[in-house]
């Protein structure tokens, strides 16, 4: 169609807010999935963090022959996250860390709290499987009865699990004991899934 002078149309005002509120009510009901896209990330991210760290720490004590502990601890300014290197080849424990026998390989550092992923577990999480209850939202790292979790030269490990929580989002960094195989699981609110 060949237009001529005068013929040439743009869009009123209507028909521009009209556009307008047709892409701010798709942009509105995009947002809480982008947001969730987002934590969801912000954990698997971290996550993915405190696997590598654990990895670490496994082949530190392959190398060095002595068992490494990753030690979590509590302080008034937040969760600190050290290694140990067993000095007297009976474990790395929290007794011989305050005494001096188990040496820090490596200054314990502040876990940063980011507000979107902190170390804890939301109310009204189920336990990943084989547990049928709730999770305790008291008890977000489980190593045992400590708060440690520690390799062996043979490449063992204390089984348990760290948790990791985001708004709405639960995530769990599992370890094995017998081949410290390490994984990632993540609860949406429904099931657990497996991340790897």
């Amino acid at each position: 169609m060949i237009h001529t002078r005068g013929q040439e149309r743009g869009l009123s005002l209507v028909e521009l807010m009209i556009a307008m509120g047709i892409l701010s009510s798709v942009l509105w009901l995009g947002l809480p999935a982008l947001k969730a896209y987002t934590i969801e990330s912000a954990l698997i991210g971290a996550a993915d963090i405190f696997k590598g760290e654990f990895r670490r720490a496994r082949s530190v004590s392959i190398r060095t022959g002595r068992k490494t502990a990753l030690r979590f601890e509590e302080r008034d300014d937040g969760v600190y996250l050290g290694m140990y290197s067993d000095g007297n080849y009976n474990g790395v424990l929290s007794r011989e860390i305050a005494e001096g026998t188990d040496q820090p390989l490596e200054e314990p550092v502040r876990l940063a709290d980011n507000g979107a992923v902190r170390v804890g577990i939301a109310p009204g999480v189920q336990e990943p499987p084989p547990g049928r209850g709730m999770l305790d939202p008291n008890r977000p790292i489980r190593f045992g009865q400590s708060k440690m979790v520690s390799f062996s030269p043979l490449g063992t490990a204390t089984p348990g699990t760290l948790y990791l929580a985001g708004h709405g989002l639960q995530v769990a960094v599992r370890v094995t004991g017998t081949d410290a195989r390490i994984r990632v699981m993540i609860w949406r609110g429904i099931a657990w899934q497996d991340e790897g």
